[in-house]
């Protein structure tokens, strides 16, 4: 069994899917525009400065999705992938997504996004399965915290776990990520491809021999 195992942000989605989604809300009119400057002040000190990965979910499920009903966001999620975001693929990897389901290999969308996006592109892909960062909710359905985050180290084991259920060894899977906090993802394989690296990433590509689409 071959897998093909991708990141979701910046990899199969050219951009965020969670910001997309955000900004598709306030197209609904859900959220004010005067938010996205808090977005952009969270996403700011995570790129260029303290806030780590675990610290802005914890930010942003705070300020924007804490008590807001599961089923809500659910409809909206159905509302945005309807809505042409085929336009939002980057073709290169998605391509490779195609070629890999076309051959019967086993395809995995691995992301630190939440479930309740996630779960819904990974269906709308028609990949074979998929795991993600998971958003709990109370009696009444409302969000009410956040039990996990997936990051580099998470996606790794589920790739080790995921070899071993299906008795395949790892130099039988093939990563695609973006990201330099993907490093134990993409080291896990027997192949790493890396999508639109920026300058440190691409670096560690040319030392590693991984592939750059």
């Amino acid at each position: 069994m071959q897998i093909s195992a991708f990141d979701l942000d910046h990899t199969l989605v050219g951009k965020n899917s969670s910001l997309l989604f955000y900004r598709y809300l306030i197209e609904r009119g859900i959220y004010r525009h005067i938010s996205i400057l808090r977005t952009f002040v969270y996403s700011m000190r995570h790129y260029f400065f303290d806030l780590s990965l675990k610290e802005l979910h914890e930010k942003v499920f705070e300020r924007f999705l804490k008590g807001t009903p599961l089923a809500l966001v659910q409809e909206e999620v159905k509302r945005f992938l309807n809505k042409d975001f085929y336009r939002f693929l980057y073709y290169p990897t998605f391509s490779r997504l195609r070629l890999a389901q076309h051959e019967g290999q086993h395809t995995v969308i691995l992301s630190n996004g939440p479930s309740f996006l996630v779960g819904p592109i990974a269906d709308y892909l028609g990949v074979s399965e998929w795991g993600s960062s998971m958003y709990s909710v109370d009696k009444e359905g409302k969000f009410n915290r956040i039990d996990s985050i997936l990051l580099g180290e998470g996606k790794a084991s589920y790739i080790r776990q995921l070899t071993q259920k299906f008795k395949t060894d790892l130099q039988e899977v093939t990563v695609y990520s973006d990201s330099i906090e993907d490093l134990p993802f993409l080291s896990i394989g027997g192949k790493a491809v890396v999508v639109n690296p920026d300058s440190k990433m691409k670096k560690i590509s040319q030392e590693k021999l991984w592939e750059v689409i």
